[in-house]
Parts: C-alpha cells; structure tokens; sequence
C-alpha cells in the first residue's frame, strides 16, 4: 500500500491544526506497513521527532511546484489523505489522473463551514472517507455541505506525541514573578491566539463575567496567554476598562513551547467558552496538567470535554452561566495531585496518542479495503 498525506503546515506553525498534523505524520510514519510520503505547501524542512522513515517534500509556499509533484506522487498512490479543504484542488487534479486513488479528507471546524466552491464541495462528496474531529464537526458536514453520515468517521484529537504529562503541579516562582501573581490569587487561564478577525474563543465573555467572578473570589485573576493582535487586543482592553477590571486580567503574549506546561500550572481554572471550537487541543492539554475546565456546550469542546465528563460544559453566551461555573470551580478546585494525576489518567485514556495511532491504523485499513 502507497499512502500520500498532503497537509499545510506542521512544523513551521503553532496552532492546534499544526499540533493535529504533528501527531497524524508520526502517527503514520510509525506504522511501517506501508510505504508513505509527506507533503507540505508550507513546510520547507521535516522535523525528525516526527518524521523518519517517510519520504518527505516541502515546497515552502511554492504553490504550482507542490500541485505538479503532488498529482505526480497520486500516480503512484493507493490512497491520498488531505489535511484540509484548502487542498481540495490536489485531491481534484489527482482523481482526474488516478480514477483508482482513494480519497480521504480532515475536517476540522470552521474550514469546512459555510458556502464551499466547486473544487472543495466535488472533493468533499467524492471522498472516500472524512475524518472530522469532532461530532459538532460531523454536523457541520452533514448539515451545511449534504454529506452522507455513513462517510464521516468522527477522528478526534490527541496530544502531541511528545507533550510532557507533569507530575508535579507547582507554579513556577519565576514566572508568578514575570506577571506579578501572588500565592493567594486564584487563576482563571485561556491559552489561545487572539484575533479580531475570529472572535469566538470567549475570553471577551469571561471578561464580561469578572465583576461576578470577583465578588465571590476577590482574588481572582484572568491570565489571557497567547499571541495576539493590536486591533483585538485594543478591543479587550476597552472591554476591561469598561468593566473596572484593570489589573485583573493579564496578557502574557506570544508563549513558547518550553514554556506551555508551566503556563498551564499557573492556572487554577482553564476557562474558554467558545462557540465555534473543532475540537480544542487546549482543553485536553489544561486537563493533563490537573486543570479543571470549562467549555462551551455548543461546538467541539463538547468532545474535547466528553460531553461533561471531564469537565463543566455551559453555554457559552450566557455571562451568568459563566460566572456561576467559575465561581464554582474556584470554589471547588481541588489542588491536591491525587485529584490532578486522575483527570491527568482520565484525559489520556480517552484522547492518549497511542489511542489515536491505533484508531487510525483501523482507518486506513478499512478504507484500503473497500472497493
């Protein structure tokens, strides 16, 4: 069997797709039954934690280049795996060349929402199997484009293969330091990017709910960790401001990854009530490191959360809801590391990359096996 996977980005980006295909290339190079090639428009280099074995090609944004060579290396494919709709064109001058070639598309959230062109609705249908990364994603498919539910199989996220599960869950002295945090404050932590352009990760309504936080933890404080942007940032602080919040919330900026874990730890509560989520790497990575969460009830979290088992699910747009769930929590919180290392269990038994590895092992399978 001959595997093609075709994708964006991996390792020349931070977000939660890029995580995904980090985890989706090792989980694939690993298998070693079959022979496999990787294909970034983006990347231009292969990182060897990840990738190994495989036959690597990176085009750095060289658009035309990476079509030609991508339907050249179909030719001789058994199955192409698309990491996104944006590469639907591939997956289209690829079937017209190899009518054999089996299709398989990632679907993750807002790529696959509203209007599509003709390209990435002929690819969606002529798919042989879509992976969708969460059930909210499936509905999406399903509802707005007209694919058929037997075609979706429900493939969600995990950890990348080399996150760190801690076992121990001090805050970093130095960084309480770097932010002025005090022993006795109570930490609400979203860890996301922040765009004006999105808007729709929350931390504008957990904002809105802090003076309802504060009169019953007066202690509290909102750590916002994450790259963002001047516009929305702007937009937070007038929002601040007009809620009398000044010094209550913090902006970190731009977060390394050597730094990710120990940001985690600071929290004592990951609070992100978004309403239009794929899935959410974040919340399984704040539950692995002890964290308490909450989500919204109206798109991928649900997964991510496994539908309230691992955490509290609420409705987004509601700021009562929010204030209540927090306040909760923070009342709640359990700060020993018997209660932490279960959830740390519980998060890994359901979303744990060996997890993930073998399920897509049965995909490919199954799908080089229809006829």
């Amino acid at each position: 069997m001959n595997i093609l996977f075709t994708y964006l980005t991996a390792f020349s980006g931070h977000g939660g797709i890029e995580k995904f295909n980090r985890a989706f290339i090792k989980a694939l190079d690993e298998d070693g039954e079959y022979k496999l090639i990787v294909s970034s428009l983006h990347d231009k280099n292969k990182n060897e934690k990840y990738l190994i074995h495989a036959q690597f090609q990176g085009f750095g944004g060289k658009r035309i280049y990476y079509l030609l060579k991508v339907v050249y290396s179909a030719l001789r494919s058994d199955i192409l795996i698309i990491g996104h709709i944006n590469l639907a064109i591939a997956g289209f001058a690829a079937m017209f060349f190899n009518p054999r070639l089996k299709i398989v598309i990632i679907a993750h959230g807002i790529d696959i929402k509203g209007k599509l062109g003709f390209i990435k609705k002929t690819v969606l249908k002529k798919a042989d199997r879509i992976l969708s990364v969460s059930n909210y994603t499936k509905n999406i498919l399903i509802s707005e484009q007209n694919i058929e539910p037997e075609k979706i199989t429900v493939f969600p996220d995990t950890f990348d293969p080399h996150f760190i599960f801690p076992q121990q869950f001090n805050k970093n002295e130095s960084l309480m330091m770097r932010y002025g945090l005090k022993v006795i404050d109570k930490i609400l932590i979203i860890i996301c990017r922040l765009s004006f352009q999105e808007g729709y990760k929350g931390y504008d309504r957990v904002i809105d709910a802090l003076p309802g936080i504060i009169a019953n933890h007066p202690d509290a404080k909102y750590l916002i960790a994450g790259k963002y942007d001047e516009q929305e940032k702007l937009r937070i602080e007038q929002m601040i401001k007009n809620n009398k919040m000044e010094g209550k919330v913090i902006f970190t900026g731009f977060i390394k990854e050597e730094e990710l874990i120990d940001h985690f730890l600071l929290g004592d509560v990951f609070v992100m009530p978004s309403t239009n989520e794929g899935f959410g790497i974040v919340y399984i990575e704040a539950m692995a490191c002890g964290l308490p969460v909450i989500a919204g009830n109206k798109d991928g979290s649900a997964d991510a959360l496994d539908n309230g088992k691992l955490g509290y699910l609420i409705d987004p747009g509601s700021i009562d809801e929010i204030t209540k769930a927090v306040s909760l929590a923070l009342a709640s919180a359990e700060n020993d590391a018997e209660y932490k290392l279960n959830l740390q269990q519980k998060v890994k038994d359901k979303f744990g990359f060996p997890i993930f590895k073998s399920r897509l092992k049965q995909i490919i399978q199954e799908v080089f096996k229809t006829s």
